[in-house]
């Protein structure tokens, strides 16, 4: 089977925080007790056990618990999930396994649990190490203690450990952003996600910053920022491998990998997205009506059936993201297109400006360094 044909990654949702930061407008949520989580990772496990055949699922697919904060979960019901997902044939023998931490849930002894349970990859949601700026968004640990988690899961086992990072944060200046990104390396990180903040509309941060009680970064500095990340990162050997997201070689985000390659994967929980090639299934984001729903047989969500001209735009758009960009030769397997004599009038201006290559030698495409920065533009070409 071609790699298109099967799940090549597995995900599993948890939607619960201790507190919700001011831009999050994920599908995660505050305040929910002990007898609430439990009922949703039981729904979660029949779920599992009804929904993982849908298409084959590699050997090696990859599995991602994400949320929400999954380390806030008790280590029997993690490892309740991981016995259902193992029990079904979603955890075999896969190439990578993460889990999110938010570094104030972690300790030492979780994280060695996390490391025995076969977890092999964390991913921390760090975003500042600076203490006014972490106030200012609402999030619950402190760069101290961000830092301390780093170490607890060196000690704990983890070998491949990732960060994220925010610029553009309310009140954060180029010099603070420069000693967040400097520490992170100087600790040992070989992977980091840096992205630019973005206020999203009806989050309590949006709000903040219309009444002028948060300030942003101007857009000169923003820009900087970005110039920033770019120039430092690559000083420091982790490569730019995909628009927001920097790697020691070796290192990269091998499940990330599968939704820019447009890889089908299989998604379990509420607000959790499936792709099996040629339509989506998004679950319902509220956490009750997915238990109901799973309780009593119904699963409830959206099912987006794909027309072939979406499938390609996505495919292209997404592979772009990547520094590899995309197998020429893999578009015409999968979707019977030529790129440049589908798409090639609108892409022979960027490719004059030296925002996009074509690489006959190798049969691929890729955005420049330059045509990260404009890659929404040359996107929009593929959007019919």
């Amino acid at each position: 089977m071609q790699k298109w044909e099967q799940i090549q990654g597995v995900y599993v949702h948890t939607p619960f925080c201790l507190q919700k930061c001011l831009y999050c407008d994920f599908a995660s949520y505050a305040g929910f007790d002990m007898e609430t989580m439990t009922k949703y990772v039981d729904a979660v496990c029949i779920e599992i056990a009804r929904r993982s055949n849908i298409l084959p699922v590699a050997e090696q697919a990859t599995l991602y618990f994400g949320g929400g904060t999954p380390s806030l979960l008790p280590e029997k019901l993690l490892a309740k999930l991981v016995e259902a997902l193992q029990k079904n044939g979603c955890w075999r023998q896969p190439a990578e396994v993460t889990i999110e931490v938010n570094p104030g849930t972690a300790d030492l002894a979780k994280l060695r649990f996390f490391r025995e349970l076969g977890f092999d990859r964390i991913s921390f949601g760090v975003q500042s190490l600076n203490d006014g700026e972490l106030r200012a968004v609402g999030r619950i640990h402190t760069a101290r203690e961000a830092l301390q988690a780093v170490e607890m899961a060196e000690m704990a086992g983890f070998t491949r450990i990732s960060a994220d990072l925010i610029y553009g944060l309310p009140e954060q200046t180029l010099q603070t952003l420069g000693t967040s990104l400097r520490a992170l390396v100087n600790i040992g990180l070989q992977h980091l996600s840096v992205y630019g903040l973005t206020v999203e509309e009806k989050t309590p941060l949006a709000e903040l910053v219309d009444k002028g009680k948060l300030q942003l970064p101007d857009e000169d500095t923003q820009l900087a920022m970005y110039e920033l990340v770019q120039e430092y990162l690559a000083a420091q050997g982790l490569h730019r491998y995909e628009i927001s997201n920097y790697a020691a070689a070796g290192q990269e985000s091998r499940h990330n990998l599968v939704y820019w390659q447009y890889l089908p994967y299989l998604s379990f929980g509420s607000a959790a997205c499936s792709f099996d090639g040629d339509r989506r299934f998004t679950s319902t984001a509220a956490v009750m009506d997915y238990i109901d729903g799973i309780n009593i047989g119904k699963t409830t969500g959206a099912i987006e059936e794909l027309t072939r001209e979406t499938q390609l735009a996505e495919y292209l758009f997404m592979g772009l993201r990547t520094a590899a960009g995309i197998d020429l030769m893999e578009t015409r397997q999968r979707f019977d297109c030529d790129v440049m004599l589908e798409f090639g009038i609108e892409l022979e201006k960027f490719i004059k400006e030296n925002l996009l290559i074509l690489d006959d030698r190798h049969g691929r495409m890729r955005l420049t360094e330059q045509g990260m920065r404009f890659s929404n533009e040359i996107f929009e070409i593929f959007v019919k």
